[in-house]
């Protein structure tokens, strides 16, 4: 069943403001399990907040928040519980550690749940060798490493404790080329082999467009629109007037689509079927590229239609 919210609210308690604002305003939405979405909004939208009701460190104002079913602010449900199963990954993560080696680090958690140490070292080797860290980093400092195997220690620390939701605040922030592919491609292993729910959180869009298979976006503390990365994106100047910008690729074909690139000689549009002489494959045809390589075929495949 999932995580369902229901008319969520919050607002902060500020003793200089007579009326106070909200935080988020009536948010509901679902979020099942195996997705990978993306959450984005301008600064100050409220995706913290929101983020912060999700794992418990917030107890909304108004509203419901159900986890498999059962109601996680009726004063039974264990939020030590709903912690381990939705885990929060900071901004950052690597200035959470503090042990004195990376095994240590990453059996914190597990040791916290009351496991004994023999299975917390267990546990912690598993996610070591999910997360691609090395055997030989066990005794290692947390603090020697680069800025990607600390991040990877942070999430394997979090990891660790089993969860079957992962929540990730700007995950790549910092991180060089390198890292942050690597990171990327842990975060879909952990979707697609160990059908873990992702959340993810960022500014860029390009990274949203190319991992993300649904998009929620929030403004002014509400959520406004909830669909399918593609249509979510297809929205150019609503999501502009949010302050919000679309993926480089998609950018750049809308400026071909404005410069008429895609008409024939006879003004005809090569990407409607007609025009085409139905000579384009119909799996892109109508689709908006959301990644180069997506932009890269359509402009090959259409292309391929003028020399037709």
């Amino acid at each position: 069943m999932g995580i369902v919210l229901k008319n969520i609210s919050y607002q902060y308690k500020d003793q200089w403001q007579e009326e106070k604002q909200y935080a988020i305003r009536d948010i509901s939405f679902s979020l099942e399990k195996g997705e990978y979405a993306a959450l984005i909004g301008h600064s100050g939208s409220g995706k913290s907040t929101l983020l912060q009701h999700l794992n418990g460190l917030l107890r909304p104002m108004s509203g419901e928040y159900y986890f498999d079913g059962e109601n996680v602010f009726d004063g039974k449900f264990s939020l030590q519980k709903l912690r381990q199963k939705v885990a929060l990954c900071f901004q950052y993560p690597e200035y959470q550690l503090f042990e004195e080696t990376v095994l240590k680090d990453i059996v914190f958690g597990p040791k916290n749940m009351g496991f004994d140490q023999q299975t917390c070292e267990e546990k912690a080797r598993k996610v070591m060798e999910l997360a691609g860290i090395s055997p030989k980093l066990e005794t290692a400092s947390p603090f020697a490493l680069s800025g990607g195997q600390k991040r990877r220690v942070a999430l394997a620390g979090i990891l660790a404790m089993e969860p079957e939701y992962l929540i990730l605040d700007e995950p790549v922030a910092g991180l060089d080329g390198k890292g942050k592919e690597n990171l990327f491609s842990l975060l879909k292993y952990l979707n697609e082999k160990e059908n873990i729910t992702i959340l993810l959180v960022s500014h860029d869009m390009d990274d949203v467009a190319e991992n993300a298979r649904r998009v929620l976006v929030m403004d002014r503390g509400q959520l406004v629109m909830d669909d399918t990365t593609e249509k979510v994106f297809s929205r150019e100047k609503e999501l502009k007037d949010m302050g919000l910008a679309i993926p480089q690729s998609l950018q750049f074909y809308n400026r071909l689509t404005a410069g008429g690139y895609f008409r024939n000689s006879s003004g005809a549009d090569i990407r409607d079927g007609a025009a085409a002489g139905e000579t384009m494959q119909t799996k892109t045809r109508g689709k908006i590229p959301l990644t180069v390589e997506e932009l890269a075929a359509r402009i090959l495949e259409e292309h391929q239609c003028f020399e037709k």
